[in-house]
């Protein structure tokens, strides 16, 4: 009788998983997406995307790389979008000013041209890179500890607000997390097995993330810290058949192909031009990011410039990042101009599931004593430690969302120490069973608000805005729940402190702005006479450093802080009622 070979990573049951996976995410992600206005940042990532693909201008959006924007726009070239390079604005939008493509992102999306359907499909295009990360989440973890541990890292990843919040966000955070954990993976294959189709698969995921965000850098550093590991490894049997040569020979192939790739593909996505205005008709002002003369990036800063090493629209964005690293953010009711060191820290401990937090710690523990094997350990918690920390040493505290890349590591870290629990007795079955009761019930309890998510120990979302802001919590992405509460309570005008993108008007809410309002564009005229005794405030601008220094709109503000709300809409949006209406018409 012939022996039967290995039982492949796809078969039966996690087959089943796969395929839930993929269609129960794919119809939770679209359900939330429907109910959900676009949020801040997403409408100029997405009139980017299309000006960089329709025209091959790169005027637009130069604060991020643009491969994540080109992908998302990618479904709206089918449409027939008016050529919004007759716009005044257009002519504007020099050095990626915010508020010329504001505007011009406004008209073009939500006046122009419906925006629903395109904010739909191109939102679909990022559920497919999530979706994708899913995967691999599963694959990895097979590999490491089986074909159980697999299903559960598909279902804690399926599961995980912060992952449900940001699948469908027009963003770079998803992309560069999936690029990021893809190329790790294939990164750990390549070391072992040595096949070179792995060494290219490495250096295109390492590409593709230096395409989408310029904290790439992290990666590398992260590589070779795991690349030194690895060399001197002991545990690992592949390496243990290696010399040490081999060994540093496998790593520095990696070191090399991988930027040797980022240039190759940065430079394609900007079709191998220099210029980031098609004919040079407009060049940015390098001089407002240079590094100071005493700074050691100035040198390498002027060369690259000079010498067109890289396109000038990257080159810019990536300047302008470095010059803008410290900027104001809020914690815990203080507000700083420069960020804090604890923010991370904080928002991880209130914004990550407490099942996800004790599991993690408990795979910490399981690796630390030889449980797991140590190994493989390290290359699903050194990039995730290091990326952590360079997150902290960042003062660019806006959201969670900058420490993405830590969860799909930990996911399958937590699988591995759940499937070595699960086997001992009956007492840690019986734990993990409440912890995975606990964790799906947070996942049903929260939706679709899975944005505005806090753990119990901060008190849930109703408190959310007392510890962090903006995309932890209020991103402008309630206008339509915003307008459902108004219907159904028989509102029809509203006066608004609006923290977001959108006009309300879009949606058919009539709404008046009051001061400490922050939009990315002027703000319209009241749509119609009169004034609503209700008042709708974003809870960022409660405490918000955009209003920072600007007492009028501060006192204004003030006055609705520690007050219950009548309602809060996805925990993004407060509604007070006051008797005095006229005092707050203007």
């Amino acid at each position: 009788m012939q022996e039967k070979g290995p039982t492949p990573l796809l078969r039966s049951a996690p087959f089943y998983a796969i395929a839930y996976f993929i269609v129960i995410f794919t119809l939770v992600s679209v359900s939330v997406l429907l109910q959900k206005s676009p949020t801040v940042d997403e409408p100029i990532h997405l009139f980017a995307g299309y000006s960089y693909l329709k025209f091959g201008d790169f005027r637009a959006n130069s604060e991020h790389p643009p491969l994540a924007k080109m992908w998302a726009a990618l479904p709206l070239l089918a449409y027939p979008i008016k050529d919004f390079r007759t716009y005044p604005q257009w002519e504007r939008i020099t050095d990626g000013r915010v508020a010329e493509t504001a505007e011009a992102a406004h008209d073009a999306m939500f006046v122009d041209n419906e925006a629903e359907p395109l904010f739909f499909f191109a939102k679909l295009q990022m559920i497919a890179v999530a979706i994708v990360l899913g995967l691999f989440v599963y694959l990895w973890a097979a590999r490491l500890f089986g074909r159980e541990a697999g299903v559960a890292a598909l279902a804690i990843f399926a599961l995980d607000p912060n992952i449900l919040a940001h699948s469908a966000n027009i963003h770079t955070d998803v992309p560069f997390a999936a690029s990021f954990f893809v190329g790790t993976y294939f990164l750990w294959r390549f070391l072992r097995e040595g096949v070179w189709w792995l060494l290219a698969i490495t250096a295109l995921c390492f590409a593709l993330a230096a395409a989408t965000k310029y904290a790439a850098p992290g990666i590398l550093l992260a590589w070779l810290l795991l690349g030194i590991l690895w060399i001197f490894s002991r545990q690992d049997a592949a390496a243990g058949a290696l010399t040490r040569a081999q060994r540093s020979f496998r790593v520095a192939a990696v070191l090399f192909a991988a930027p040797v790739a980022a240039y190759a593909v940065v430079w394609a996505l900007y079709g191998f031009r220099y210029d980031a205005v098609p004919g040079g008709a407009h060049h940015f002002h390098f001089e407002w990011f240079m590094p100071g003369e005493a700074s050691l990036l100035r040198a390498p800063a002027l060369f690259a410039l000079r010498h067109h090493v890289l396109p000038e629209a990257w080159l810019y964005g990536q300047l302008s990042i470095l010059g803008t690293l410290r900027r104001p953010a809020y914690l815990l009711g203080q507000m700083s101009p420069v960020g804090f060191y604890a923010y991370f820290p904080v928002a991880f401990a209130v914004k990550t599931p407490l099942p996800t937090i004790i599991l993690s710690a408990a795979g910490l523990w399981l690796a630390v004593t030889g449980m797991l094997k140590r190994t493989d350990a390290a290359f699903l918690i050194v990039p995730p430690v290091l990326y952590f920390l360079l997150a902290v040493a960042t003062g660019i505290n806006i959201g969670l969302r900058h420490i993405l890349p830590v969860y799909p590591f930990l996911f399958v870290l937590i699988a591995g120490a759940a499937v070595r629990l699960w086997t001992p007795g009956r007492l840690w079955r019986a734990a993990l069973a409440i912890l995975a009761v606990w964790y799906v019930s947070t996942a049903v309890r929260m939706y679709p608000d899975y944005l505005a998510y806090f753990n119990e120990a901060a008190g849930g979302p109703r408190n959310g805005y007392k510890i962090l802001n903006d995309s932890n919590l209020d991103w402008g992405q309630d206008l339509k729940g915003l307008k459902v509460w108004m219907q159904r309570h028989g509102v029809e005008k509203i006066r608004f402190v609006h923290f977001g993108y959108d006009d309300p008007e879009y949606y058919g809410i009539d709404a008046s702005y009051l001061p400490g309002t922050w939009i990315l564009f002027d703000p319209p005229a009241t749509q119609s006479p009169g004034v609503s005794p209700y008042i709708a405030i974003s809870p960022s601008l409660l405490y918000s450093p955009f209003i920072k220094g600007r007492q009028p709109q501060v006192e204004f503000v003030e006055q609705f802080r520690g007050r219950e709300p009548l309602a809060m809409i996805g925990y993004s949006i407060f509604i007070f009622k006051t008797e005095d209406a006229q005092a707050h018409a203007h």
